[in-house]
């Protein structure tokens, strides 16, 4: 994982649950991370990677050595229901039974820009989607 996002997982990591306003922006955050894992896991990558930001897209191209649409079927990201959506002014968390996805607020929405992330003790979550 690159030192440039530990920071920012970090501190996404020890924000405690957080009630959302009825900002649609907000609750977009934890749409987009159920929309992404839903495509992954129907086998529609084109609309999974429609999700991601431009860094993590790029990043998942140039480690799979495959285009995103293919990689991020390999990653076998699994539809599930958010535990709770945590949002942090441009970043969220949204975490699930097995994981979280983690994401930032573009000028286009919500993007993706960690995801089929699992906690590991006194670290960062350790990410197998990111962008660097």
């Amino acid at each position: 994982m690159s030192a440039n996002w530990r920071p920012l997982l970090a501190v996404l990591a020890a924000v405690s649950t957080t009630t959302l306003a009825a900002c649609a922006s907000d609750h977009g955050a934890g749409a987009v991370a159920e929309q992404l894992l839903a495509a992954a896991s129907s086998g529609d990558g084109a609309a999974a990677c429609s999700l991601l930001s431009p860094r993590t897209r790029s990043e998942l191209e140039e480690s799979s050595g495959k285009p995103c649409e293919e990689a991020i079927l390999e990653e076998q990201l699994t539809a599930e229901e958010p535990v709770t959506v945590s949002v942090f002014e441009t970043s969220a968390q949204v975490r699930f039974p097995t994981s979280a996805v983690f994401l930032a607020r573009f000028d286009s929405g919500w993007r993706v820009v960690a995801a089929a992330c699992t906690p590991v003790p006194n670290q960062p979550y350790d990410c197998s989607v990111q962008g660097v």
